[in-house]
C-alpha cells in the first residue's frame, strides 16, 4: 500500500501547480486549490508515517520506482522516491508548515495582480522539496535541489518590477550556482568510485541495485591524487557535499545570498527560511552521514563553519532595523547551530534543532508579515513601536515564537539548542562550545530588541494607522505558536535518573541515523536558560528605557557606545563588500574591458578587417575588368611571356 501511496505526497502539490498555471484566473480558486493540495498532501504524510511506524524497525525503508530514468552503460538511475524515518519527519515538516503558510498567503496576497502566477509558484515549490527530500537516489535529489533554487529566483523577484527584489533573486541564483557546482562533481567523484547513486541497496526486476551508502566501509581507506599529499576519497567527496550544503544552506561563505531574499513576499521568505531550501544542505549531510563519519578531516570543517556561520550572523542581526532581515541573519545563524551540530556527530540534534527551528521560524516570519501588512508595509522598526494594544494577536504569538528561538524554557528552541550544546560539552569541542554559547546570548538579545522596537513604546511614525491582520492570517500563527510551545517534546532528554526514555525522535530516527540518545545536561540548561532570559531581557529593557533616542532613520543608541564595532556587525562584517571589491568589481572592470575595448576592437576590427581586406582585393581585381581589348590583350601577352620564361627557365 505504501509504495503508491507515498506518490500522493509530491504529486498533489504537483497537481495543484499545473491546474493553477492551466486552469485557474481567479485570485480566490487560486488560493483555495494551492492549499487544500498541501492539506491533502500533509494528511497523506500522515497516514503514511503512520503505516510506516507500525513495522519493525528494520523493514522501515520504504522504496517505489516509477520508471527506468537513466540506464546507459553501467549507470542506472531509477526515477523513485522512498519513505523512511527521516524522509517522513521532513515530509510532514514540509507539508505541514508549507500548509500554513499557503494558508497565510491568500489573506496576505490578497489584491496582488499576479497571485494566481504566486500560488502556483508555491505548489511547484513544495513539490521540488518534496522530490528533495524523498528521492532515493542523490540524481533525483539534485533535481529537487536546483527545482528549489528556481523556485526560490522566481518567488524571491517575484515583484520583478522591483530592482532590489530582480536583483536578489539573481544573487542568490549565482551564489547557489557555486554550491550546485560542488555538489555535480560530489555526484560525479561517488559514481566513480561506488558505481551507483542510489542510496540504498533497491530490489528491480529481479535484481539488486546495490545503494552507496551501504558500500563506505569498502573505500574507507583509499586515496586519490599525487603521491606527495594524497586524500581520502571520503573527505573528497564530503568536502564536495558541504561546500553544496554551505551553498544551499547559508553558510560562511556563501550565506550573502540569504539576507537580500527578504526582497520577496514575507509568507515566501518563510517558506524559504523554515521549511524548504536552507534546510535542504542540512538534511543532504544528515542523509549522507555515513561519508562525512568517514572523514574527520571534513568534520573538523563542517563544526567550525557552523560555528563560525552562527556568530558571525548573529551579531549581523544584532544591528539590523529592517524587522526581516532581522530574522533572516537569525536564520543564518540557526543554520550554522545545526551544521556545527552534523560536524559534531550529533546529527539527530541537527533535525531536531531543524524541525523546531522550521515551527517558531515560520511563527516569526508569518508575524513579521503580518506586522508589515498592519501597518501599510513598514519594515523599518524605527518607524514602529506600540504595536502590541493594535495587533495583540500578532504581538503574543510573536513574543512566542521570539522566546522558543532565545532558547527559554520550556519553549521548542531551548530543547533543541541545549541538545546541541550539551553535546559539545559531552564530547569535548569547547572553542565551538564557547562560541556557539555566546551566539545564543547574542540570539536572546536581538530578540528582546527586536520585541521591544515593534510592539513597546510609542508608535514613531504616524503616517500609518496599524491594525490586527484578518483570520486568515492570525489563526496560522496561533497554530505555529502552540507548536512552538510543544515541538520540544518531541525529544525530549531523560531529566533525572529512573524517569522513563522519552527521546522520541533519537529512537524514531535510530534505522536511519544509529544515534544514542543525548545526555541532559543540567549545567548547561541552567546556564543556557539563564543566559537566554537574562540577554532577552536586557535587549528589551535597552531600547524601551532609550525609546526616546530611536528616531526614523537614525542611529542605533547602541552606536555611541560601540562605534565601528556597530558598522561591522550592521555590515555583516564586510562579507558583502569583500565580496564586491575581490570578485564583483574585477569580472566588472574585465566585463567593461571586453564590452568597450577589446570587442569593438578587436572582435569587430578583425571581422571588419577581413571584410577591407577582401574589399580591397576585389577593388584590385575590378581594375582589371575594364572593358577595353587593348587591356586585355596586354595582359594576354604578360601571361604568355610568363608561361614561356618559366618554360625556359625550367625546361630540361
Amino acid at each position: 500500500m505504501l509504495t503508491w501511496l507515498i506518490w500522493l505526497i509530491p504529486l498533489l502539490p504537483l497537481v495543484g501547480f499545473l491546474l493553477n498555471v492551466f486552469f485557474i484566473r481567479q485570485e480566490r480558486a487560486a488560493g483555495l486549490v494551492a492549499s487544500a493540495m498541501v492539506v491533502a498532501s500533509f494528511l497523506v504524510t500522515l497516514v503514511a508515517t503512520f503505516i510506516l511506524g507500525a513495522l519493525p524497525e528494520e523493514e522501515r525503508l520504504i522504496q517505489s520506482v516509477a520508471w527506468d530514468w537513466i540506464t546507459t552503460g553501467s549507470l542506472y538511475v531509477p526515477f523513485a522516491i522512498m519513505l523512511d524515518p527521516l524522509t517522513a519527519v521532513m515530509t510532514l515538516l514540509v507539508t505541514g508548515v508549507g500548509a500554513l503558510i499557503h494558508i497565510y498567503s491568500i489573506g496576505y496576497m490578497h489584491g496582488d495582480p499576479r497571485v494566481v502566477r504566486y500560488f502556483a509558484y508555491l505548489n511547484l515549490f513544495v513539490t521540488m522539496m518534496l522530490f528533495l527530500v524523498m528521492a532515493n537516489n542523490m540524481l533525483l535529489l539534485f533535481l529537487g535541489w536546483e527545482g528549489v533554487g528556481l523556485c526560490s529566483f522566481l518567488l524571491i523577484g517575484f515583484w520583478f518590477e522591483r530592482k532590489v527584489a530582480a536583483a536578489a533573486a539573481v544573487k542568490a541564483f549565482v551564489v547557489n550556482r557555486i554550491g550546485d557546482a560542488a555538489f555535480i562533481l560530489a555526484m560525479l567523484a561517488i559514481f566513480s568510485n561506488f558505481g551507483t547513486l542510489n542510496f540504498y541497496d533497491l530490489e528491480h526486476q529481479g535484481q539488486v541495485v546495490p545503494g552507496f551508502l551501504e558500500r563506505i566501509p569498502e573505500i574507507a581507506g583509499l586515496t586519490f591524487g599525487p603521491a606527495w599529499q594524497p586524500i581520502a576519497i571520503a573527505t573528497g567527496i564530503s568536502f564536495l557535499l558541504l561546500i553544496g550544503a554551505s551553498g544551499k544552506s547559508a553558510q560562511v561563505p556563501l550565506f550573502v545570498w540569504l539576507p537580500d531574499a527578504m526582497a520577496g513576499p514575507t509568507p515566501v521568505s518563510a517558506l524559504i527560511h523554515a521549511a524548504t531550501m536552507v534546510t535542504a544542505g542540512v538534511y543532504m549531510m544528515a542523509r549522507t552521514e555515513p561519508l562525512f563519519v568517514a572523514s574527520p578531516t571534513t568534520q573538523s570543517w563542517v563544526v567550525w563553519i557552523g560555528a563560525l556561520t552562527a556568530f558571525i550572523a548573529g551579531s549581523a542581526a544584532i544591528a539590523q532595523w529592517d524587522i526581516k532581515r532581522v530574522l533572516a541573519y537569525s536564520t543564518v545563524s540557526q543554520l550554522g547551530f545545526m551544521v556545527a551540530a552534523c560536524g559534531m556527530g550529533a546529527y539527530v540534534a541537527a533535525i531536531f534543532h531543524l524541525l523546531t527551528h522550521g515551527v517558531f521560524k515560520a511563527l516569526l516570519f508569518l508575524g513579521s508579515g503580518s506586522v508589515i501588512h498592519g501597518t501599510h508595509e513598514t519594515q523599518d522598526m524605527r518607524k514602529m513601536g506600540g504595536l502590541r494594544t493594535a495587533m495583540p494577536t500578532t504581538f503574543w504569538t510573536y513574543v512566542v515564537g521570539a522566546a522558543a528561538l532565545a532558547g527559554v524554557v520550556p519553549l521548542a528552541g531551548f530543547w533543541s539548542k541545549d541538545e546541541i550544546l550539551a553535546h559539545a560539552v559531552a564530547y569535548g569541542y569547547w572553542p565551538q562550545l564557547i562560541i556557539l554559547f555566546l551566539t545564543s546570548l547574542l540570539t536572546a538579545f536581538y530578540m528582546g530588541r527586536q520585541v521591544a522596537l515593534i510592539f513597546y513604546g510609542q508608535q514613531r511614525d504616524h503616517h500609518y494607522h496599524a491594525h490586527e491582520s484578518s483570520r486568515v492570517m492570525t489563526v496560522p500563527l496561533v497554530v505555529l505558536a502552540v507548536g512552538a510551545m510543544l515541538a520540544g517534546f518531541l525529544n525530549l532528554p531523560t531529566l533525572f535518573s529512573g524517569m522513563p526514555a522519552a527521546h522520541l525522535l533519537t529512537d524514531w530516527l535510530h534505522p536511519v541515523l544509529h544515534e544514542e540518545a543525548g545526555k541532559f545536561n543540567l549545567m548547561v540548561a541552567l546556564l543556557a536558560t539563564a543566559g537566554a532570559v537574562g540577554m532577552g531581557y536586557l535587549g528589551w529593557w535597552a531600547y524601551t528605557s532609550n525609546a526616546a533616542k530611536i528616531k526614523v532613520g537614525g542611529k542605533d543608541p547602541a552606536y555611541h557606545y560601540t562605534g565601528d564595532l556597530w558598522d561591522g556587525m550592521e555590515q555583516a562584517w564586510y562579507v558583502d563588500v569583500l565580496y564586491n571589491t575581490v570578485v564583483i568589481a574585477p569580472f566588472r572592470g574585465l566585463g567593461n574591458f571586453l564590452a568597450r575595448v577589446f570587442d569593438p576592437q578587436g572582435i569587430d576590427g578583425l571581422v571588419v578587417g577581413v571584410g577591407r581586406l577582401f574589399g580591397w582585393i576585389a577593388g584590385g581585381l575590378r581594375q582589371l575588368q575594364s572593358g577595353y581589348v587593348r587591356t586585355y590583350a596586354l595582359v594576354f601577352t604578360m601571361g604568355a611571356v610568363l608561361i614561356l620564361g618559366f618554360m625556359l627557365i625550367f625546361a630540361r
